[in-house]
């Protein structure tokens, strides 16, 4: 196999694998509304909105389990075990809540077997997108790390955009049959895709970092503790990815119940801004590649921290315009940051972990961030919305980005000189990079 087909062989399968996970895990989120009236008590509908935005949010709870069951996995059996294991389980999970009795038939039973359905999708999620960019930097061109990683972060949007996608045709087929049970059949292809996504996965190699660690006996024994071993690289990445968990989950998780329960724009419209807004945030994550690959990926951080601090309330006033064209607007406001500090924190997440534990490091701090921050997000803004009005969960998002700025500016490195020499568990020594010219 020549060395251009294997590559885009490991782009493909870590971009469909993740898309396809990304695509099972927010659909739930996109279909919060009907998902309520089908899993919940119908006597009042804002406490089955509220009942299916907490079981969306308790998916975020178990996903640092996932990050260190699956993160030990990458990391003491192979980056390519875990990353097969982890798109089984959401194929089954997501295929599953296709067919669960709604309330009227089961009862007490349907939110609990929804809740233990989303729970697995969390578990699956724990360790997906940090062990696919792992995997994806370990096999990139030194002077490309950026732009191969930016792939796995574009899938995310490409992923979510299909999702809403999904959801939009069903319902202009029939809005009617939609409401009824052909919103079943969004989670079913989900589980069908992600089945291809676990074939493309299978066909693919160990990277060479860890073979060479294997080879050289330094595969971590319990990379968990040594995790929380170097606990101060564990906060700074954590404070980076809780930001980064709230504008996506906010944009993700509760901003089509607000312009549908708040504003009052009907779904078809929530969903048609959702594809156009997450398309153009896929595009921007690509365009951020190139950008830290040319000008370092501390600049570009700092830069998407400030489009947060700078863009989240306006966001908000212009949702409120109740239009077409004033949601898009709403929306590209929010997954600017969303794309600029998603793709730049975990370049520089992958890169700056030493090796042996790269896959649990990075998905301990990613997911322990998104349980504590994502999975409340959406929760926390219907709860700010209800209780301080329509701009509380952009003020929300803000303050946490000021927080988020001073230390990425304090304390972060850049990384995009480190070069991956694999030398054992010194592989991240910081030698400057002889492809690229230095300033």
């Amino acid at each position: 196999m020549s060395r251009a087909v294997g590559r885009r062989k490991v782009l493909g399968a870590a971009m469909v694998g993740h898309g396809v996970e990304s695509y099972d895990f927010v659909i739930y989120g996109a279909s919060a509304t009907v998902i309520a009236k089908h899993f919940f008590p119908s006597g009042n509908p804002t406490l089955a909105i509220l009942s299916t935005l907490a079981v969306y949010g308790l998916a975020f709870v178990v996903r640092p389990l996932g990050a260190a069951i699956f993160g030990s996995m990458g990391d003491r059996v192979g980056r390519r075990a875990a990353l097969s294991a982890v798109v089984l389980i959401m194929a089954v999970s997501t295929a599953a809540i296709a067919v669960l009795p709604g309330y009227g038939t089961a009862g007490i039973l349907a939110p609990l077997l929804l809740l233990c359905c989303r729970l697995a999708q969390g578990i699956s999620m724990g360790a997906e997108y940090t062990s696919a960019a792992s995997y994806v930097m370990e096999q990139a061109p030194p002077q490309r790390r950026g732009l191969w990683v930016s792939a796995v972060n574009s899938a995310t949007f490409i992923g979510s955009a299909g999702a809403a996608l999904a959801l939009l045709g069903l319902q202009l087929v029939s809005p009617a049959a939609y409401a009824d049970w052909t919103w079943r059949l969004a989670f079913l292809l989900g589980g069908l895709m992600a089945l291809v996504g676990l074939y493309m996965r299978l066909r693919l190699e160990e990277t060479e970092t860890f073979r060479a660690l294997e080879s050289a006996g330094e595969v971590a024994a319990r990379p968990v503790r040594e995790t929380f071993r170097s606990w101060r690289l564990f906060l700074l990445l954590f404070t980076v990815f809780a930001l980064l968990a709230v504008v996506v989950h906010n944009l993700l998780g509760y901003f089509p119940t607000y312009l549908v329960a708040t504003v009052g724009l009907d779904e078809g419209t929530v969903l048609t801004a959702g594809v156009v807004a997450l398309l153009a945030c896929a595009g921007m994550c690509v365009l951020t590649g190139v950008l830290v690959d040319r000008l370092g990926r501390k600049p570009v951080l700092v830069a998407g921290v400030i489009f947060a601090v700078a863009g989240s309330v306006p966001a908000y006033v212009l949702a409120g315009g109740g239009t077409l064209l004033s949601t898009v607007g709403a929306e590209l406001l929010l997954v600017l940051p969303a794309a600029v500090v998603g793709m730049s924190a975990t370049i520089i997440a992958v890169e700056i972990v030493p090796p042996h534990i790269r896959a649990t490091s990075t998905a301990l701090a990613y997911n322990v961030a998104y349980a504590v921050f994502g999975g409340t997000a959406p929760l926390l803004g219907a709860l700010l919305t209800a209780w301080l009005g329509r701009l509380a969960p952009g003020a929300y998002i803000t303050v946490l980005a000021v927080v988020a700025l001073v230390v990425v500016v304090v304390a972060l490195p850049e990384t995009r000189d480190r070069v991956l020499v694999v030398t054992g568990r010194s592989e991240l020594d910081a030698v400057p990079d002889p492809a690229r010219p230095t300033s």
